[in-house]
């Protein structure tokens, strides 16, 4: 009995023993901080602020991908972190479909760049496609890695060495630990790269995106398109909206396809844009890396962009660091640019230490023709016009107007990690010869009137390809244009040196000889962990006229000529080589622009002063720019952006000198569960000289006569709230009041208002299933009214009277988004 006694009792403490055991297990489970609540933290053995600080960082900024992330949390010391080792854990938060979630990202990328001044939504959707797909980023070379936005000539030599060294990259740990990565930068890339090839799917992959809107024209391009409507058989066209289709395929192996159909508001058929291509990456051919072959539509840039950028859309300051870059190389083109696309066929490989890329395209061109048959320019137009509604003679604004067979390439010789020098050429062949004549152009009232000044020179400096003999009046026109030049890049340590040089020559004389127009860029950069200088010299004839030239620049080509007023034109159409032609102008100049995190609260995002002169007639412009950021605690940031610029400040007698200021005022509250509210309040002004035809002779007592313009002044302000129902659902509300000319973005879309009045928008964003995502944006713009009065009868009493009313018409516009993975 005794025995069984002690039996029964060993039994019930080995018992409980192992349920204490268990407990213990329970309780030393490590707790999980991508999903702990915040009580949980706060049990840990740190103190209350950084359990605060851990959720805080979880919350706003992104889900730890190991433990050594929390030493980026603000309070986190070596000391705590081997407290927290043994106790908590990091396990990957559920992502769904990994293409969906780097579509999602690649949105929060798009609304940075967006948000500059001057972003182009049609950039935008290059840069997105060219994230939808991830890379192994132990694949990529430095031109890869310069491609994405903000990584540096410096972050991507870092990135290489430390693959070196590494034999390769196995996780975003491994990357992030670069020894001289700077944190931006792998922020800006850890999202699209990968770190293995994926060998053994074989799954055919792809993305599939629908996009209609209506949202009208702005500014001038709005006069012109009504204009259009008015005028042309393209009112029913005028009532469809915007659309959008386009496909992506991965087919496996390397293969890849792409198709696009696009028209613009006014257009009448689906595919009046249309595109596609097939491709090749990535293989070996012996001792050749066979990085890109194409046929069909294709991206091609190199350098600066001084030779070769063939795109539509500018974005002016365009630096090639930050968010302004471009991609280099060779890439299919899903892009919506028309004028400058690219069809036929392009490669790029490198073997040992050269790089090679080679291009051919066969395409056709709009443009206006000349009386003798000749090119006067190239005319991008949005919306293009029907062959019914252009000129039946074959001059004019045309359609397809001439025939353009490019043939180019480019060589660099790498001297070594992240250093190189290169040459790029191509030479185009046409069907018409070129010849820059203004009376085509220009109404010849105009002319008579003498309306041509010194900055309308660069019209007539268009590239002219028709030699006449001076002793016998005998005509030879040389159908074809030839650009050449050549790039370089050096990297030492912290600091970076870039240009390029790039040559148009005289078709009327041999290689290297004549009178050929030039231009040059050089830059230089310097970067640490908290602060950047960059530096940049640009000097462009005033005759370099290569369509293809998307260097920097402050204004496109013809901005402030004659062919910006659409009344002193022959056809009010050609208006649009002024608005929409991506070229930068004829300028020479200095621009200084530096970053500094003074600390974790206070960040002076940009600080640029830019000085220039016009080379058509040597005027003076400036621009400054201060951004800042001030962060007094995590989750409440204020930022400002403000802006000065001017023309002819030292030539007073200039009619068209003007000064102007713009400030931008932000207010951002984070919220939890990544909710946000954000108040921006936004104002400018610009004063012009006084006219004295306009406002009279002064008279005593008479007071001010209330006719002309003196200045413009501007104000908006805008409430922006975005909840975050769930990790998938995403709805944000706007509500703006304006008075003036202003530039915004909102969602996803880059925006320009003139005028007064209010306007509300509400975009929902869903990610549908882990393989689809929905947006849906819906804007109501509430114009108010505007009085006019007649200045031809200043000197009537009853001339400062209202002559009539204006009342604009209310616009409620949507657009609609759908993303598929599969």
């Amino acid at each position: 009995m005794r025995r069984a006694c002690l039996i029964a009792a060993f039994s019930m403490l080995l018992l409980g023993a192992a349920a204490a055991s268990a407990g213990d297990i329970e309780r030393h489970e490590p707790l999980d901080l991508n999903r702990a609540s915040l009580e949980e933290v706060t049990a840990l053995p740190i103190p209350v602020e950084l359990a605060r600080a851990i959720i805080d960082y979880r919350t706003y900024v992104r889900y730890f991908s190991s433990l050594y992330d929390l030493m980026e949390v603000e309070g986190m010391t070596a000391a705590h972190l081997a407290v927290l080792r043994p106790l908590v854990s990091t396990m990957p938060p559920d992502e769904g479909d990994a293409a969906m979630a780097r579509v999602a990202a690649s949105y929060r990328q798009a609304a940075r760049y967006l948000s500059q001044e001057g972003a182009s939504e049609g950039l935008v959707d290059e840069y997105l496609d060219m994230m939808r797909d991830p890379v192994n980023v132990n694949g990529l070379d430095l031109f890869d890695l310069q491609s994405f936005q903000n990584v540096s000539p410096v972050d991507a030599k870092n990135i290489l060495l430390a693959r070196e060294r590494l034999g390769g990259f196995d996780d975003a740990r491994q990357l992030r630990r670069s020894d001289g990565l700077r944190y931006w930068a792998y922020r800006n890339i850890r999202d699209f790269v990968t770190y293995d090839d994926d060998a053994g799917d074989e799954r055919i992959r792809g993305n599939y995106q629908v996009r209609y809107y209506d949202t009208p024209y702005s500014g001038d391009d709005e006069d012109i398109a009504s204009e259009l409507i008015n005028t042309t058989n393209t009112l029913a066209a005028a009532q469809d909206p915007s659309m959008t289709h386009k496909l992506t395929l991965d087919l496996t192996r390397g293969l890849r396809a792409g198709a696009l159909s696009h028209r613009n508001i006014g257009e009448a058929d689906w595919n009046e844009t249309f595109k596609g291509y097939a491709g090749l990456d990535d293989k070996q051919l012996g001792p050749v890396h066979l990085k890109r072959f194409y046929m069909g539509n294709y991206r091609v840039a190199f350098g600066q962009g001084l030779i070769m950028d063939n795109t539509d859309f500018a974005m002016y300051r365009k630096t090639g660091y930050g968010w302004n870059k471009r991609p280099q190389g060779v890439r299919g083109d899903l892009s919506r640019s028309h004028e400058y696309a690219l069809t036929g066929m392009a490669v790029e490989g490198a073997a040992g230490p050269v790089h090679a890329t080679f291009f051919a395209s066969w395409e056709k061109k709009d443009g206006v023709i000349n009386p003798d048959g000749t090119v006067n320019r190239y005319v991008t137009m949005e919306p293009r016009f029907e062959e019914d509604e252009l000129s039946a003679d074959g001059t004019g604004l045309q359609r397809d107007a001439f025939e353009e067979n490019i043939y180019g390439g480019n060589v660099k010789l790498m001297l070594g990690t992240g250093s190189y020098i290169g040459f790029t050429g191509y030479h185009a062949d046409y069907d018409k010869a070129f010849s820059p004549d203004i009376e085509t152009l220009v109404s010849a009232d105009s002319i008579e009137k003498e309306r041509l000044t010194a900055r309308d020179s660069e019209i007539a400096a268009g590239y002219n390809s028709v030699e006449i003999d001076p002793d016998t009046g005998e005509r030879t026109e040389h159908k074809y244009r030839d650009v050449y030049g050549a790039e370089f890049q050096v990297t030492i340590d912290n600091v970076a040196f870039q240009g390029e040089y790039g040559v148009l020559q005289d078709p009327r004389e041999g290689l290297f000889h004549g009178d050929n127009k030039d231009a040059l860029v050089l830059n230089s950069y310097a970067q640490w962990d908290d602060l950047h200088l960059l530096a940049i010299y640009r000097d462009y004839d005033l005759g370099y006229d290569n369509p293809y030239n998307r260097a920097f620049g402050n204004d496109n080509r013809y901005e402030q000529t004659l062919l910006d007023s659409p009344y002193y034109m022959n056809d009010p159409f050609y208006s649009w080589i002024s608005l929409n032609d991506p070229q930068p102008k004829p300028e020479k100049g200095i621009f200084l622009q530096t970053r500094y995190r003074i600390s974790r609260n206070l960040i002076i995002n940009g600080l640029e002063f830019d000085q220039w002169k016009r080379q058509a007639d040597g005027t003076d412009l400036r621009r400054y720019t201060l951004k800042a950021e001030y962060q007094p605690i995590f989750n409440l940031r204020l930022r400002v952006r403000h802006r000065f610029s001017s023309r002819s400040e030292s030539d007073v007698s200039d009619v068209r000198w003007f000064r102007s200021w713009e400030s931008r005022w932000e207010l951002i509250s984070m919220l939890s569960n990544y909710n946000r509210l954000k108040f921006t309040y936004m104002t400018s002004n610009v004063w012009f000289p006084p006219r004295q035809r306009l406002s009279g002779t002064p008279v005593a007592g008479a007071g001010d006569s209330g006719i002309g313009t003196a200045a413009i002044p501007a104000h908006a302000f805008q409430a922006l709230y975005e909840h975050q129902f769930t990790p998938y659902i995403k709805l944000q509300l706007s509500t703006e009041m304006y008075d003036g000319f202003l530039w915004n973005f909102e969602g996803n879309e880059f925006v320009v208002v003139d005028g007064r009045g209010f306007r509300n928008w509400a975009k929902i964003q869903s990610r549908v299933s882990d393989r689809l995502m929905f947006q849906l944006k819906v804007t109501r713009d509430h114009n108010l009214p505007l009085t006019y009065i007649d200045v031809r009868r200043y000197g009537d009493p009853s001339g400062a009277d209202p002559e009539s009313s204006y009342a604009p018409k209310d616009w409620t516009t949507f657009r609609m988004q759908l993303d598929y993975s599969f």
